[in-house]
Order: C-alpha cells, then structure tokens, then sequence
C-alpha cells in the first residue's frame, strides 16, 4: 500500500514536560487508522503538530511523499490535512451553506459570492453524504448533534487528502451515529485517509483497519484491527491488565431513609417523575439522548421550574426557585458539560476548587490563602490529579483530570446528595476506573448519588439499581438483582409510554 503520512522521530516539549518522545507513526492511503490511549497519552498534541496548531521541537512530516517543513495550520489546509473536534466553532448568525464556504476564497472569486451556485454546490455535498440538514437552514436552529455534521460537512467540501476525526460521536445519538459511520464508510470507498481518535472502544473496533496507541508520550504500539480483544488493547493502553473497572461492593445493604423523593414530578421537559433516593445509594438514571434524564436534574436544582409534583429533601417538601437554593439545601451538581458549566478553564485549579465552598476557607470576605492553599494541595494529591501545580490553568490538563477537580469541587463542597451528569464522558479507561473508584469513596462517606449516564455498561457497573427514561417519562426501574440483564435495560429505554 502506498504511504500517505509520516511522522518521523516527532519531539515536543513545554516546558520541563516531555510531551512527546520520538513519536513515529506511518498512515496508508485509505486506511482508517486509530489512534488511541489515555488523556494525557500526547495524542492531541500529535494531531496539533500534525494540524499546525503546535511547532515540533524536531522531526519530520511527510505527506502523500512530500515534506511539509514549516508546518502552520494555513499550510496544513493547503496541503490537504483537516480536522473535525469534538465540539464544532460555527457562527450561529450564519446558514449552514454560509458557514460551509466560511473562508474558502475560491467561492468568492474577485470578492463576489455566487450565492445560487454555492447553496447549490452545498446541498449537493449533504445530500450525497446523507446528511440530515439543508444548506439554507440557519445554525442556530440545529441541534448540537446537526451542528456537528455542519463541521464535517465544512472540511468535506474542501476535499482533504487526511481528515482527523476527534471524538466525533461525543454529542450524537445512536441513530446519528450511524449516520456518521456511514460517511465514514463513504470516505472510505473513496480513498480517503482518517485518523479516528475515540474513547469508546467499540467504535475503534468497528471503524478502523489499524490501532496506533499511545502511553506517555510515546507511540507503544501498532496493532492489525484481526482477532484483537478489548481486554488486549486496554492492557496496551495502561502497560497494565485493567482488573476490575468497578469497585462497588455489590450486594452492600441500602438504608431504608429516603433523601431526596420525587412524586409525579412536571416541568414543561419532564412528565410525572418519580423516584427516590436512598442514603448511601448510587441511583443510576438511563435513557438515551433526549430522554429527559438531564431535565430531571435541572428540575430538582431549580433550573427548571416545577408545574406540578412533590420533591423532598430529606423528608421535607422542598421546591427550589435556584440553584443556589439546591446547594444550600446539600445538593451538588458535576454537569455533563464541564467545560462550560463546571469550571473557568483560565483561571488556576486552586479557584476552581475552591468556588464550591469559599464560606470555609474565608472570614468577612477575606479569604486565608495558607488555608486554602495546604486543603486543595492534599486534596489534589489525594485524588491524584495530574498536573504542574494547583496554580495551573484548569484548561491545560487533561479531560480525566479536569473531571477529578469536578470531584474535587464536590469533597470540598461536602453536599449530601450529589447529581453526577455523564462522569466520565471523554475520558480514557484508567481515568475512567479512577473515576469510579472516587464515587465509591463518596458512598462510603455516606454520601447519596444520582449518576446520569448513557453507558449501559457504567450504569450496572456503579448503580445500585437505575430508573430508565424515554421522552421525559420514567418508563421502568431495575433494581439491583436485574442490572446485570443489558436486555431488560434497552427494553425499558425503548419503551413508548409509561410502566
């Protein structure tokens, strides 16, 4: 087969960090290589060395056989190398055909827009990837999951020879996702290299014909996509056999008091929710996107008000105006969007962490900054958060660690009942049991946990037992003697009215 890409001897450093160490990698025209290993592993680095948003320190690019020796982002677009992230940056203002030719000065010869032969051209590329949208809608009325065709609908239509795809099915849902495979499966008919970056190891083994792996800034392993088990390549990602990625005791006796109850619970998302949460229990929520299962916890903080129900904190009718009325009453919150809703990415861990009590590290507005400094250290070591210092820029580790100094927010605030909303979402395996291994210790400190997740597997291997919601209705409850049955679960999810 004939070589596509080359990365030779890749070195880069910031700092005293050795991000990457003699990286070498080799894609064939065609291939759908994946690219796998833990936050922190130098896998987004490589690509942003590949992409031009990163200088190498030394090393060689070379591309379909030419060297690209001075690598900048306008040079990595000339020569046919593009990237679709995880989250699309699209101007909301703009239609999707608009955003599509965004900065594609050969759509505009002489500084004139053909407007017809572009919206033309753009729904002629979205109808021959299938693509569930129409070049004339404007962005801000599509779904983040449409937003996100909108972006590999942007680097299709400038006919990339390599396309890196990172984390492209983070905010799809499984129809949409297949969707999105069978674009892949069309870029593949046609030749076109990829580079497939993804947590989720069932969509590695179902897309790719290779597995690049990384641990450490290294590239560890190469390894032909024939006979490979998940257990084999989770040993290569950690240098290590996993063992046990849940840590929960089952089987440990569940308290009979009830500390957060919903009954027949309505807000204009959700319909007549109920449920109860018991001290000491991890309560999982299912469904699928859309379910409502995140609508039920913005109706319990105050977010969204509540037309008709009861809800109980502790056996006391309680119906929150605020958020902030929900953490005074001992509720915490780790949202699904951390980035945006959990953290403020420029500003230093040691805040960050902080925020979420400031009452105990401060007197008459004052804060001790010895105090805080000594608490978030120990705490930090203690959650093993991999980082320069607490003075650090959240913004710079990684997903695994950024999601521990979530935590962190929530040791420190020391809530009764915490609402966990996708915990590990974007995260590697080994921050993956880290981070399970953190909501056991909460349990253990008596602490009750509502755990939102769209990973079967991670509901039966942290819950006690799990409501399932489909179209805002809680549609079944399985208790802890049934979640090991995966069939009765997606029974429930695709259920169409109320149990």
């Amino acid at each position: 087969m004939q070589t596509m890409l080359e990365m030779k001897d890749i070195n880069k450093s910031f700092g005293v960090v050795h991000a990457l160490k003699g990286v070498t990698l080799e894609v064939q025209k065609g291939e759908t290589m994946a690219l796998v290993g833990e936050n922190g592993a130098g896998k987004s680095t490589l690509m942003k060395i590949l992409t031009g948003a990163y200088q190498r320190d030394t090393g060689k690019i070379i591309l379909d056989g030419e060297e690209i020796k001075k690598n900048t982002t306008a040079a990595a677009k000339k020569h046919g190398i593009a990237q679709v992230y995880q989250q699309a940056e699209l101007v909301e203002e703009l239609t999707v055909a608009e955003n599509i030719c965004l900065g594609e000065k050969a759509h505009a010869p002489k500084g004139l827009v053909p407007w017809k032969q572009m919206y033309k051209a753009v729904e002629e590329l979205l109808e021959h990837y299938h693509m569930p949208i129409h070049a004339v809608t404007p962005v801000k009325e599509l779904s983040s999951a449409m937003k996100q065709f909108v972006a590999i609908a942007k680097v299709l239509f400038r006919k990339p020879k390599l396309i890196i795809f990172d984390e492209p099915t983070a905010v799809l849902s499984d129809s949409e996702v297949t969707i999105l495979f069978e674009i892949i499966e069309s870029l593949k008919k046609e030749q076109i290299t990829m580079i497939y970056i993804s947590h989720r190891l069932e969509e590695v083994f179902q897309l790719s014909d290779r597995i690049s792996i990384m641990r450490d800034g290294s590239l560890v392993a190469v390894l032909e996509n024939t006979d490979l088990t998940k257990d084999d390549l989770i040993a290569h990602m950690l240098g290590k056999n996993l063992g046990a990625m849940y840590c929960q005791e089952k089987g440990h006796p569940l308290s009979d008091k009830a500390v957060l109850e919903l009954e027949q619970v309505s807000t204009h998302k959700i319909h007549d929710v109920s449920f109860s949460l018991k001290e000491g229990e991890i309560l999982g929520i299912a469904g699928l996107v859309g379910s409502g299962r995140t609508e039920t916890a913005m109706a319990v903080l105050g977010v969204d008000k509540i037309k008709s129900g009861k809800m109980r904190v502790k056996g006391k009718e309680v119906r929150f105006r605020f958020p902030a009325d929900a953490a005074k009453a001992g509720i915490f919150l780790a949202p699904e969007d951390r980035k945006k809703q959990a953290m403020v990415l420029c500003r230093p861990i040691r805040e960050n962490i902080s925020l979420s009590r400031l009452d105990s590290i401060a007197a008459h507005g004052i804060c001790d900054k010895k105090k805080e400094f000594t608490r978030i250290q120990q705490l930090c070591r203690d959650l093993k958060v991999k980082m320069a210092s607490i003075e650090s820029p959240v913004q710079e580790l990684s997903g695994g660690n950024q999601q521990k100094i979530v935590i962190a927010k929530a040791f420190t605030a020391d809530p009764d009942i915490l609402i966990f909303d996708e915990p590990t979402q974007g995260i590697d395996v080994g921050a993956k049991a880290e981070i399970y291994n953190l909501l056991e210790r909460l349990r253990k400190q008596g602490k009750s946990i509502l755990v939102i997740s769209s990973e079967i597997e991670e509901i039966q291997g942290v819950c006690d037992r799990t409501i399932v919601m489909r179209g805002g209705y809680v549609v079944g409850e399985v208790g802890k003697e049934e979640l090991e049955c995966t069939e009765l679960i997606l029974q429930c999810m695709y259920k169409e009215k109320q149990i």
